[in-house]
């Protein structure tokens, strides 16, 4: 009898088999702001702002500075969407009235907020920022679809910005001042 009742004991002593499991396939990568198409009927400065400033994450607190430290035109008299520049200390952003949407706000507020680095913080960014062109899958993804951002370093700037937003790796957020 004992030889029974240690035949059922090591059946519970047999380690268990794992059950085999099927793999988790990942979701494909996303740019988490794509591309707006230009738009001839919606030309609300104040609501792209509002979007950007919401849909970017910026600090509530940075806002006040968003809005009323750039003079911002929405004009037909450049040849291309957007554009950024200062002028007499003072920081401008001019954007064609079909191109007033999120994303181009966003593009060019990150090119006034790469003019408050310093020297140093901009050669920085670009120590950091090169290599994650080729290792970072979703920097990756973004040049494999616009290489725009490979014309330059302020560009590069300006379109992980853009399109990446508050989704880029964290070492590079320091760069991207009164936006984090």
């Amino acid at each position: 009898m004992m030889w029974l009742i240690d035949l059922i004991l090591s059946l519970f002593r047999r380690p268990i088999p794992p059950i085999p499991t099927m793999p988790v396939a990942e979701p494909p990568l996303v740019l988490p702001h794509p591309e707006e198409p230009p738009n001839y009927t919606l030309m609300d400065l104040d609501y792209a702002m509002s979007d950007w400033l919401d849909g970017w994450d910026v600090p509530i607190d940075h806002w006040d500075y968003w809005r009323n430290s750039i003079v911002i035109n929405v004009t037909e008299t450049i040849p291309y969407p957007a554009q950024a520049w200062e002028q007499d200390g003072i920081r401008h952003l001019d954007v064609r009235p079909e191109w007033v949407n999120p994303g181009v706000i966003a593009h060019e507020q990150a090119h006034n907020s790469y003019a408050l680095l310093t020297n140093e913080g901009k050669a920085e960014f670009y120590a950091i920022y090169t290599p994650l062109i080729t290792t970072d899958p979703v920097i990756k993804l973004l040049y494999s679809i616009n290489t725009y951002g490979l014309t330059n370093i302020i560009e590069g700037h300006a379109e992980v910005y853009r399109y990446i937003g508050q989704y880029m790796p964290e070492s590079l957020r320091k760069y991207y001042p009164k936006l984090f």
